[in-house]
């Protein structure tokens, strides 16, 4: 199942333990790991990315993905924010994050980051939650888990669903409409299909980026070979749902 996890932890030490243990259970194929981060607050309140692909944005080679990718399509234009610790993100953004223009996402995140604290974000796929909890909760014991689906996806189809529906009404009253009230009509058709347009663009530019993702992952375990029954069938499982994600996304791509 395709989730965010969020790890909060009391020192950086320990949140570079956990992106490495994350790691490593994808090396593994325990686990499929995309993009991941470790964003640290020192005491007085600055944050920093300490961890991410991109070498030329200031940071560590030690994540996976890239800045700006799916992560960043997590807030602004989609609406969404996806909560810390179990509460919804809140407080000014960064100030470093808002200049390296990174995420509106992982801004968000950094607000709620306790002072003197890191946070780990991980977009991952797992079949289970055993094997990261396993590695993480030595480590701490906030961890919290955001099924990209059911919290993001899923949600900002049905505002696009809305819009049209909503712009489908106002088309309706426009050509019934007369004088000053048919004037207001057209603004609103104007304002809602600009609305439709923005959420169109950034739902086109999120289906790309998760395919390139799912299709990294299932290239990733094409062709694995496992001498444990078990472990084949659990990967296969995976693999099969992958495979049917991807396939999903394709065809409702013309739909978007």
């Amino acid at each position: 199942m395709e989730k965010m996890i969020q790890a909060v932890f009391n020192n950086e030490v320990d949140a570079f333990k956990g992106l490495q243990a994350i790691q490593q259970l994808g090396a593994a194929k325990d686990i499929s790991v995309g993009e991941t981060y470790v964003l640290s607050k020192d005491e007085n309140g600055k944050t920093a990315i300490r961890s991410a692909i991109d070498e030329e944005q200031g940071t560590a080679a030690l994540g996976g993905g890239v800045l700006g990718g799916l992560i960043g399509l997590l807030a602004g234009p989609l609406g969404l924010l996806v909560g810390v610790a179990g509460g919804m993100i809140a407080g000014s953004a960064s100030e470093t994050l808002r200049a390296e223009g990174v995420s509106d996402y992982l801004d968000a995140v950094s607000a709620n980051i306790p002072n003197g604290k890191s946070i780990l974000v991980a977009h991952v796929w797992e079949d289970w939650e055993v094997p990261v909890n396993t590695v993480l909760l030595p480590l701490t014991d906030e961890i919290s888990r955001y099924n990209l689906d059911e919290q993001v996806y899923v949600p900002v189809q049905t505002e696009m669903s809305k819009v049209s529906e909503d712009i489908k009404e106002a088309e309706s009253r426009f050509l019934e409409a007369d004088g000053p009230s048919k004037e207001e009509w057209n603004k609103s058709l104007e304002e809602l299909r600009a609305k439709r347009a923005r959420l169109q663009e950034k739902l086109n530019v999120n289906v790309d980026l998760q395919e390139k993702q799912f299709q990294s992952w299932i290239d990733h375990h094409k062709d694995e070979l496992e001498s444990d029954e078990a472990r084949r069938a659990r990967l296969k499982r995976r693999l099969d749902e992958q495979r049917l994600r991807l396939e999903q996304l394709r065809k409702n791509r013309s739909g978007i």
